[in-house]
């Protein structure tokens, strides 16, 4: 028989437990699963907004002459032939500047003024000089005239016409030592440029003291035309040819590529490093290469082949073949295998396996390939 409990009896059972539930919190509903990368064996794909796109960078595989050397330690500087290294010629104190650095300047302006007590003592030297020749001169004059009278001998005639020479060559060295020093009046002296282009150093201040010879107090020159030189290794002089193109990379301008031509190679190795130094000429007209930039330069041949340019970063091995992720669509890559005729620091050069134009992965390729093979 069974027993039956009455309703007053299950009610303060049931309260509780209706309590104990109301009151339990809610579960939170488990987190949806990451999306996983669609992967074939040489595809893989993200789907939008995929937080593994933010470390994955695309470059342009760029058509490049294919160069005929690695990367090689280089130079910016000037170009020697429009330089002009100023100094002063005698001792003096400079009382005032007239250009500074930067500052363009032509031909014959003074750069300094300074004061030059030497300059007064050569334009009194002059001065002796010429009265000292003209007194010979009169003399000279006046034995011709006793000589013809038969007044004096022939030797003094002859001793007369040599201090007459003389006095005629003092009179020329000293007008030529002023006109070195510049001439001019009193005892201030220009320091003048022999040649128009840019003031690239100036090493001297109001009130300083110059000696003779001290210099280089200015460095003047054309930085629109520069030199490139560039350290071969002896082993790869021979590939090197007066009027080749030289290609080159500065820090400063990471985007850009510049040019150069060969115009001089070296004839002596340098014991130390084993190379030998080729000179190229640079056309800078933005004045965007500053000279003693370092470069990276490839010597370039001129026969016509090119190869596609393309961060080293976007290259990787696997066994003895290299391969590049190619874009073939957003979030889409495919690995391609690729051969690279020539590597550098930076870049490298493929002539096989890519089209120009191609959008391929650079920074992230060694990403996309582990997580490719699953790791």
């Amino acid at each position: 028989m069974a027993l039956r409990m009455p309703k007053s009896a299950l009610t303060p059972v049931l309260i509780p437990l209706l309590a104990v539930f109301v009151l339990l919190p809610a579960c939170d509903k488990p987190a949806a699963p990451a999306p996983v990368p669609a992967k074939t064996p040489s595809v893989i794909a993200y789907a939008p907004g995929s937080p593994e796109l933010d470390s994955i960078q695309v470059a342009v595989a760029e058509t490049s002459p294919l160069p005929i050397s690695a990367d090689l330690n280089a130079r910016v500087a000037v170009d020697e032939a429009v330089t002009s290294r100023i100094g002063a010629p005698i001792a003096g104190r400079i009382t005032r500047l007239s250009a500074d650095i930067g500052e363009a300047v032509r031909a014959g302006q003074a750069l300094a003024i300074m004061d030059a007590p030497d300059l007064a003592q050569a334009r009194a030297d002059l001065q002796k000089a010429n009265a000292d020749n003209e007194l010979k001169l009169r003399a000279a004059a006046r034995a011709r005239s006793l000589f013809e009278g038969e007044a004096i001998a022939k030797r003094d005639l002859e001793a007369a016409n040599a201090d007459a020479a003389a006095a005629a060559a003092e009179a020329t060295r000293a007008r030529l030592r002023l006109a070195n020093l510049g001439g001019g009046s009193g005892a201030a002296l220009a320091v003048t440029t022999p040649i128009a282009g840019y003031v690239l150093d100036r090493q001297v201040n109001p009130g300083q003291q110059i000696s003779a010879g001290q210099g280089p107090l200015f460095i003047v020159t054309d930085p629109k035309r520069l030199w490139l030189l560039v350290d071969v290794p002896e082993t790869a002089i021979g590939r090197a040819r007066i009027g080749e193109d030289v290609q080159f990379d500065v820090a400063a301008w990471p985007d850009r590529h510049f040019r150069a031509r060969i115009e001089r190679i070296g004839l002596g190795v340098d014991p130390v490093t084993r190379r030998v130094q080729v000179r190229a000429s640079v056309a800078n007209p933005d004045l965007a290469l500053k000279p003693e930039m370092f470069a990276r330069a490839r010597l370039v041949t001129d026969d016509g082949r090119t190869a596609l340019k393309v961060p080293n970063a976007a290259l990787f091995e696997q066994g003895l073949k290299s391969y590049v992720f190619k874009v073939e669509a957003p979030g889409r890559f495919r690995r391609v295998p690729v051969e690279v005729g020539a590597r550098g620091a930076a870049d490298s050069y493929v002539i096989a396996g890519l089209n120009p134009g191609d959008h391929i992965v650079g920074d992230g390729a060694l990403l996309l390939n582990a997580q490719l093979a699953g790791d």
